[in-house]
């Protein structure tokens, strides 16, 4: 199911039924430049975490452990907008997971932003993404992401997974 990962550095999928759950509307995000990891604050609301981290095992066990059984999940973050240190290629190998889950609560287009795109080879796809997009990511090196700057509410998560495989 997630074969393209080792050839494209990402998967697209579909799962709108994690907005049901989620719920993001009930919730502000206070944190909206920056995500999470960078202030140091524990700025989400507590029954948005335990969600957060029901949709992290989930994830986890529905993609991630059918192909990577000795994988682990290590952190997720959520966030509203685009920081200027995404907005250029790169990949987050430096932050130890090897595998993470965009998932977009919102919808973006082209006239207003907030898109994503992926670069590997010499080849580059680009999505504005809509609400239920699922994006499985590699940070392996050599597939590279971006996103794009927006001026739109674009409040995204991040799933993150070491997949423990012995090189």
């Amino acid at each position: 199911m997630i074969d393209d990962i080792k050839t494209k550095g990402y998967v697209k999928f579909y799962e709108p039924g994690i907005n049901d759950l989620v719920n993001i509307d009930e919730y502000t995000l206070t944190n909206t430049e920056e995500r999470q990891r960078d202030n140091g604050e524990k700025d989400v609301d507590t029954f948005l975490r335990q969600k957060l981290d029901v949709v992290h095992t989930f994830l986890h066990q529905k993609f991630i452990r059918p192909t990577y059984r000795n994988s682990e999940c290590t952190y997720w973050n959520i966030w509203d907008g685009v920081d200027k240190d995404n907005q250029g290629w790169h990949t987050d190998f430096m932050e130890g997971y090897d595998l993470f889950f965009l998932y977009y609560f919102d919808s973006t287009k082209p006239e207003t932003g907030g898109g994503i795109s992926f670069k590997y080879g010499d080849k580059e796809d680009s999505f504005q993404p809509v609400k239920g997009d699922l994006f499985l990511v590699s940070n392996e090196r050599g597939f590279w992401h971006k996103a794009g700057d927006t001026s739109i509410q674009r409040r995204v998560a991040s799933f993150n997974f070491k997949t423990n495989v012995i090189q």
